[in-house]
């Protein structure tokens, strides 16, 4: 998925998760957990070709080692790790703004309940 997916995906449950001026305001940190969820940001990211490169390098590099020689990581496997480390940075980017959005609901949803709470009479 590309980070232009990302983005309106992310904008679009934050417009739907957002409270519609009710009384009973949700707990803006509930929604963010699942999203967050290793599995789901690590989803398509890492497939099983990619396991086979990482270890059929690894076998080569152990032969290599054994000769004496380095085995230089093979040009495929460059290109998988940069684009895995490439949307791995959009993916935490994400979740980056979602948290601080969340924690801004929260502080808002607080700063507005201390707002319009009693104040206590001194006594």
């Amino acid at each position: 998925m590309r980070l232009a997916s990302l983005i309106t995906v992310v904008a679009l449950g934050l417009v739907t998760a957002a409270p519609a001026g009710a009384e009973h305001r949700p707990d803006p940190l509930a929604g963010i957990e699942p999203l967050l969820n290793p599995e789901v940001l690590l989803q398509g990211v890492v497939r099983e070709q990619d396991v086979s490169l990482l270890f059929a390098h690894l076998r080569a590099a152990l032969l290599a080692s054994y000769q004496g020689r380095e085995a230089p990581p093979p040009e495929e496997l460059n290109r998988r790790l940069e684009a895995i480390s490439g949307e791995l940075k959009a993916r935490g980017a994400i979740a980056g703004l979602l948290l601080l959005a969340a924690f801004e609901a929260a502080a808002r949803q607080a700063l507005s309940e201390a707002l319009t709470e009693p104040v206590p009479a001194a006594r």
